[in-house]
């Protein structure tokens, strides 16, 4: 028995006509077709709604988690790593988790330095650490992320 591969790739360029690779050889008219553009403050205003419910005095003692992005002590150490590896002489302390503003420059040292570009990467990334994107558990976060912005 032969097995069919689709490959959306061939459906780009009949975008507007009958496409024979659809299961329902669906038309598909361009300008019905939405895109939510996310921006990086958008993102974090909704992840900070995620982990603290924008409490920035939250913590979670069984993770040792705190501030709005819920920071653990092993993410100041990766982020601070990073930036000796950049050579830089900012360092943060655990002490700035506390610290909203400092908590976001965290994320974006964090979120730079493993070349993460979709909000969903990134999202995962922060929730489950560099793997995060193989991760199940991070699935489930991600749609938490998405139900806060509203996509």
């Amino acid at each position: 028995m032969k097995k069919k591969i689709l490959i959306l790739a061939l459906c780009v360029p009949m975008v507007a006509a009958k496409c024979p690779t659809l299961k329902y050889n669906k038309v598909i008219n361009l300008s019905t077709i939405k895109i939510k553009t996310i921006t990086d403050k958008e993102l974090i205003k909704a992840i900070i709604n995620v982990e603290s419910s924008n409490n920035d005095n939250a913590y979670r003692s069984c993770e040792g988690a705190a501030g709005a992005l819920q920071i653990r002590r092993t993410m100041v150490r990766d982020v601070n790593r990073i930036l000796r590896r950049q050579r830089s002489n900012q360092q943060f302390t655990y002490k700035d988790r506390w610290n909203r503003q400092k908590s976001i420059e965290m994320f974006n040292i964090y979120c730079n330095h493993y070349n993460l570009v979709t909000p969903e990467e990134k999202a995962r990334c922060w929730n489950g650490g560099p793997r995060g994107l193989q991760k199940l558990s991070t699935k489930r976060y991600w749609e938490k992320v998405k139900k806060q912005l509203a996509i």
